[in-house]
């Protein structure tokens, strides 16, 4: 974490409290026009159109779908909070309308407005019709390998036709400059930021192209943009997922809601993985489909959102130690990533595979890094997405350069199986005056997870008070009189990803 003197901190208070705006305004942009959202009367809803092309408006425009909720306490209101959930593909207007899951004195005292970013739910979706189903996403051979970049080549070729020119500009610099263009429209100088997962992003790409207009921002279950290559990609994300493993293992002893107590959970799960390796597993709730390595791995990773979710697993798990020998030979179906998730992540993040022979590579240095998972299904699926593409990442992974911002709030988890937290430390170290919360448990984001983090991140939204350094929050272990789902929006279909 970056030292922050006392000069830096009452420079955020100012800040996100209303103080001097740094650097010019953009030209006036035309107000929204609100009216009632139709699933909550509550909150406002509508649209703002921007270019597809920035930098050449006359290729055509797309309507931005927004949502707003108004501050309950006119009267000490701070500002505008923009918010996004991350995916790629969640949507911000559900996010708005569920109020972003955060605490009432942050909803009395903040606007928070949520917006589907473009390509993504009421703002002109990504459509790609059928293109057949997929192929395995874990090929065997070079020709399985063949199969599955083919497929992805006609899936983009699809989508592009399908969606038109805007599927080329779903990248984060679009994005970004789009939230600038809601900034405008909404008749603020400034706007605070609270982005969860894959929102993180979207996060520092405005905060790079655009710090004077930030007021504070949160970044929370932090996506890192300078990671480089499929392998350390792949390999990162398999750790995360390890290390959530490793909390639920060490969890799994205490507990009388654990199916698997009395075992050690990390040999289960290796002599479990042997099994599915040589095809003796199969899926609980078909027994004529195999279940492979790959699709254990998933089943963990389901279940490591939210600690939760955990005894489910661990019956799981019971479940499939008592499965006799499989002679399912049935494969498991693969729907592949979808069109919209190839087309954002792609554009921002260049994975390239050339062949067979470096995806067994990608595969061997995740099978390192995290050996008793051996990987998670999201990076790698993440790595395959972007096979076959003719379209190289417009705005690849590189070095930060954010300047000029108040000092930006960065929290992670250690047991995050998504965001891992490894990212949420480099990019602490990368932004400058930026300051990092460190949350000891598993789950993914911290906000919602933890009291200790949501305290820590409302002061710094209501008061400008970032964490001391160092600052930690203790794991939060599950709470089975409580329901799933403290932070998680309206489904809206879309899979639990970034």
């Amino acid at each position: 974490m970056t030292r922050m003197g006392r000069t830096a901190r009452v420079l955020l208070a100012t800040a996100l409290l209303g103080g001097v705006v740094s650097g010019p305004a953009e030209a006036a942009t035309e107000k929204i026009k609100w009216h009632k959202c139709a699933d909550d009367h509550g909150v406002q809803c509508g649209t703002v159109s921007v270019p597809i092309d920035w930098a050449h408006p006359k290729r055509g425009r797309v309507k931005i779908a927004v949502a707003r909720v108004k501050a309950k306490n006119p009267k000490k209101r701070i500002g505008v909070l923009v918010v996004n959930p991350g995916g790629p593909g969640g949507s911000g207007v559900d996010f708005a309308l569920d109020r972003g899951g955060l605490s009432k004195a942050v909803q009395e005292r903040y606007d928070i407005v949520g917006f589907d970013p473009r390509g993504v739910g009421a703002s002109h979706a990504v459509k790609c019709g059928n293109v057949g189903r997929a192929p395995g996403g874990y090929p065997g051979n070079a020709a399985a390998f063949g199969r599955l970049k083919a497929y992805q080549t006609k899936l983009y070729r699809a989508c592009r036709k399908k969606t038109g020119l805007l599927y080329d500009f779903l990248g984060a610099t679009s994005v970004a400059r789009d939230m600038d263009a809601i900034r405008g429209a909404l008749g603020v100088q400034k706007v605070s930021y609270y982005g969860r997962s894959y929102g993180t992003w979207l996060g520092q790409r405005y905060a790079e192209l655009f710090p004077g207009r930030v007021r504070g921002m949160t970044l929370d279950g932090t996506m890192d943009h300078s990671v480089k290559g499929a392998a350390r990609f792949s390999a990162d994300e398999a750790k995360g997922l390890e290390a959530a493993y490793g909390q639920f293992a060490k969890w799994c002893p205490t507990s009388k809601q654990c199916a698997i107590r009395g075992k050690d959970p990390v040999k289960l799960l290796d002599a479990l993985m042997l099994r599915a390796e040589k095809g003796k597993l199969h899926e609980i709730d078909d027994p004529k489909v195999r279940l492979g390595p790959p699709g254990l791995a998933q089943m963990v990773r389901n279940s490591m959102y939210e600690p939760i979710a955990w005894a489910e697993l661990g019956q799981e798990l019971a479940e499939l130690n008592r499965q006799k020998a499989s002679v399912a030979k049935k494969a498991a179906s693969d729907q592949g990533p979808d069109g919209a998730f190839a087309g954002i992540l792609c554009a921002d993040w260049s994975l390239p595979v050339k062949d067979y022979k470096a995806l067994l590579d990608v595969r061997a240095q995740t099978r390192r890094a995290a050996p008793h998972v051996r990987v998670n299904p999201l990076g790698w699926e993440a790595v395959t997405a972007c096979l076959g593409r003719n379209k190289a990442a417009s705005d690849p992974q590189r070095p930060y350069r954010i300047k000029g911002t108040p000092p930006i709030l960065v929290a992670g988890g250690v047991g995050d199986p998504a965001t891992v937290y490894p990212w949420a430390v480099d990019v602490n170290r990368g932004v400058f005056g930026s300051s990092l919360l460190t949350y000891e448990g598993a789950g993914h984001g911290s906000y919602g997870l933890s009291g200790c983090a949501r305290k820590a991140i409302d002061a710094y939204l209501l008061t400008g008070r970032t964490p001391v350094l160092g600052a930690r929050c203790p794991a939060v272990p599950p709470n089975f009189n409580q329901g799933m789902g403290a932070v998680k929006t309206r489904s809206s279909g879309v899979p639990l990803r970034f």
